[in-house]
Order: structure tokens, then C-alpha cells, then sequence
């Protein structure tokens, strides 16, 4: 079972690696470019306008969360939490689908296919993800402790609006 988590968690770290080399290059262009305009504005005569470096610095900033979070995960450590599972999808985010898991109405976390295949809506799971990110590395279905039968039911909670079927695929 060591070597199924291990192999796990080096995936998840890969994954994590790769997002950072993928957006942390154009994250440093947009800023960099973004304060030297921004510089060449205030200091010359001859500035080009505010639009540049506005511009650049927004798309810096964008880009900041999606290289800063592979970054805080790849120096920190993995958290484990236990829960139900309240509600799992899959959907489309750009050119890749992305499967979600919902543990206890409160945390939502991507994890890879195999491991969305391996659970179902209300399983009870131990799951080992990265909290930066918010990716899921390990997970693993066991039995709920005594006094647990099934996932809690909040009767206040209002319905969930149904997704457009062309982005969502539903279980």
C-alpha cells in the first residue's frame, strides 16, 4: 500500500512541477513588462501611455495565482482529511477535463481520473492533497467510523442549479 501512495503523491508532485514551469515564466514577462512601462511612463517624457503597463500588470496578477499555488505546494507538505463524498463532476477547463470531489459540502478538491473512477457520491474516503492547490493525491475509500452511516443531509442547503450539459458531464 506504501508504494500505491508513493506513486501517488511523485504524480501529483509532477503535475505540480509542471504547472509551475507552465505558468510561471509568463506570469515574471507580464509583471516585469507591466513595471517597466509602468517606469518608462512616470520617469520619461517620451511614455507610451498607461494602457501597457495597466494591461500587463492585470495579466500579472492573474497569472500570479496560477504560479504562486504549485509553488507554495512544492515547498509545503500534504494534509490528510477524512469525510464524505457530498457531490463529484467532471468538466472541460480550457482544453483538459478536470474531476472535482465535494467532502463535506465544504471542500471541493481536482483529482485525477482513476481515482474520481474508484469513488462513488456518498463513499467514505481518507484524502491526501496539496492545500495550495487544493489537489487531491491520494485517495482512498474505507469504512465510516461507528456512528456514521451515511453522508450528513443539510436540509437548508438550497439545490444546486443544473449545469449546462455541453460543459459538465454528470454521474
Amino acid at each position: 500500500m506504501s508504494d500505491f501512495r508513493e506513486e501517488k503523491l511523485r504524480r501529483a508532485r509532477r503535475g505540480l512541477w509542471r504547472a509551475a514551469l507552465l505558468w510561471t515564466p509568463p506570469f515574471l514577462a507580464s509583471t516585469g513588462g507591466g513595471v517597466y512601462f509602468l517606469v518608462r511612463q512616470v520617469a520619461t517624457d517620451d511614455g507610451a501611455g498607461w494602457v501597457a503597463p495597466v494591461l500587463l500588470l492585470v495579466f500579472g496578477a492573474l497569472l500570479a495565482f496560477q504560479s504562486i499555488q504549485p509553488i507554495r505546494d512544492l515547498r509545503g507538505r500534504t494534509v490528510t482529511m477524512e469525510g464524505f463524498i457530498t457531490r463529484r463532476w467532471a468538466k472541460f477547463d480550457l482544453i483538459a477535463r478536470s474531476n472535482y470531489l465535494r467532502i463535506d459540502h465544504d471542500k471541493i478538491l481536482r483529482t485525477d481520473r482513476v481515482q474520481y473512477l474508484l469513488v462513488d457520491k456518498d463513499d467514505y474516503v481518507t484524502i491526501e492533497y496539496y492545500p495550495a492547490s487544493m489537489i487531491a493525491a491520494v485517495v482512498e475509500k474505507k469504512e465510516p467510523p461507528e456512528g456514521l452511516g451515511a453522508a450528513p443531509e443539510s436540509p437548508g442547503e438550497p439545490p444546486l442549479p443544473e449545469p449546462d450539459p455541453l460543459l459538465i458531464e454528470r454521474d
